[in-house]
């Protein structure tokens, strides 16, 4: 249980490095009006399968027995924000206007940002600490 706690919260400084690239690029794509490109589908895919990870390895620790009462906002800003990537990922491909499919894929990611933030304050923690959370 211990190397899925680690594993889960490791892998938050992976999301939030993909994050702070995919808001470079998009927000690169937009200034410069670049064209979509495959590889700004292949970051959105990336930055969700990593929250999509991440929830898994959060679901297996609370099924494993870690429960506590400030973990019912973590969970649920968690799942608001892999919800809102999967949102912006899924419009920005159905868009063939290239400025807009950027914006939407730049609101996700910075949407989603915002909640993972709030999501690890609500369980006490700082976003770049370590440590079990108090119990």
């Amino acid at each position: 249980m211990t190397g899925l706690f680690h594993a889960h919260s490791g892998l938050r400084y992976l999301i939030l490095a993909v994050a702070v690239v995919a808001i470079v690029v998009y927000g690169f794509a937009l200034l410069r009006e670049r064209p979509q490109s495959a590889f700004d589908r292949i970051l959105m895919s990336v930055f969700t399968g990593l929250l999509d990870l991440q929830l898994v390895l959060g679901v297996a620790l609370v099924v494993s027995g870690i429960v506590y009462p400030a973990l019912i906002g973590h969970i649920a800003m968690m799942v608001l924000a892999v919800v809102v990537a999967h949102a912006a990922g899924v419009m920005s491909r159905k868009t063939a206007e290239a400025r807009k499919a950027h914006s939407m894929r730049l609101a996700g990611v910075l949407g989603a940002l915002v909640l993972i933030l709030g999501g690890i304050m609500a369980i006490g923690r700082s976003v770049l600490g370590s440590g079990a959370p108090s119990m």
